[in-house]
């Protein structure tokens, strides 16, 4: 019999985690934190992409890896400023 070829999990699962972990952390009124998650989630995407092989990235990859890559740096750089400047009432 032969053995079901085993394959790593898809990345994007890893990165839609991080980024469910900040929408709840903000959700918890805690919104500049869960922010900074999701921007580092979305960061950890566009590494992923940018390392991993097209076969072992999945689902992170759609376009060509320049424009995944560019794609995921600036949603993550643009949310981690808008987290950064934005004035959250009773925030630090």
């Amino acid at each position: 019999m032969t053995q079901p070829v085993r394959r790593p999990p898809d990345p994007l699962l890893g990165v839609l985690s991080g980024v469910a972990v900040g929408v709840l952390v903000a959700a918890l009124h805690h919104p500049q934190p869960g922010m900074f998650v999701v921007a580092a989630a979305l960061a950890a995407g566009a590494v992923f992409r940018l390392l991993l092989k097209p076969r072992d990235a999945g689902s992170l990859v759609v376009r060509s890896r320049q424009v995944d890559v560019l794609t995921l740096a600036v949603l993550a750089v643009t949310v981690g400023v808008i987290a950064a400047v934005t004035p959250f009432p009773g925030g630090r």
